[in-house]
């Protein structure tokens, strides 16, 4: 993972955190009483706290696949049939269908603990000075544009509003949108593609599609306004 997809990271947990009241308002006063430290350490404990739970989550599904198979060759009528003192004879396996439903679960749990893998990595890089220093210039643009941040992605959606969007998604399509217009060294594409992929790391299917959508649409009028390329970038 490279500094600037850390600061990224961080400044979308530490906006989500901010927004305690869970209405879409940031606590700009606390952003610039607190310092970047302050800030780190709580989104650091999120990251703890979610990577506990991703272990967890891993373990019950490996756990409720053990269970599955066991029972199914205890209750097997081969090994029904024989005497209770008799050793557990193997069985064929359940037809295709369960079989490929309960490796689903396996690989779903494989991927629980690589993202719970990768959270020391990314500690260690919270704590450099490139990364907390750019996670606050996002942060402080989002909170001192919030306001035209919005009401320029509202332009580019339909059926939605960002005041109805789930906070996750809310603050990555800003910050994306304040990298992609005030930011002239960073690419469009890739301020996309950063969102999109904590899109999917933080939220459902759903929502990156959902972000890829309105930030390649963004990306067009930003494009001529910025004299960014488009090069890379697919608007929908």
């Amino acid at each position: 993972m490279n500094a600037r997809r850390a600061a990224r990271e961080l400044a979308l947990l530490t906006l989500f955190q901010m927004d305690k009241q869970g209405n879409g308002t940031i606590d700009r006063a606390q952003l610039q009483r607190e310092s970047i430290q302050t800030l780190v350490l709580s989104s650091v404990r999120a990251l703890s706290g979610e990577a506990e739970f991703q272990i967890r989550t891993a373990a019950d599904q490996l756990a409720e696949v053990s269970r599955y198979l066991l029972e199914y060759e205890m209750e097997h009528p081969s090994n029904l049939e024989t005497p209770m003192e008799a050793q557990v004879k193997p069985v064929p396996i359940p037809t295709t269908r369960d079989m490929v439903e309960k490796i689903e679960k396996c690989l779903e749990s494989a991927e629980y603990l690589f993202e719970a893998l990768r959270i020391p990595e990314l500690v260690a890089l919270l704590q450099a000075a490139d990364v907390q220093e750019y996670a606050l210039k996002l942060m402080t643009l989002v909170a001192e544009n919030q306001a035209a941040l919005d009401d320029m992605l509202n332009n580019h959606m339909e059926d939605w509003r960002m005041d109805r969007l789930i906070r996750m998604d809310a603050y990555l399509l800003r910050i994306a949108a304040a990298e992609m217009k005030y930011l002239p060294e960073v690419d469009l594409r890739v301020s996309i593609n950063e969102a999109v992929d904590l899109a999917k790391q933080f939220s459902g299917e759903e929502s990156y599609k959902l972000v890829n959508g309105v930030l390649g649409g963004l990306a067009g009028e930003l494009s001529t306004e910025t004299g960014k390329s488009m090069q890379g970038v697919y608007p929908v």
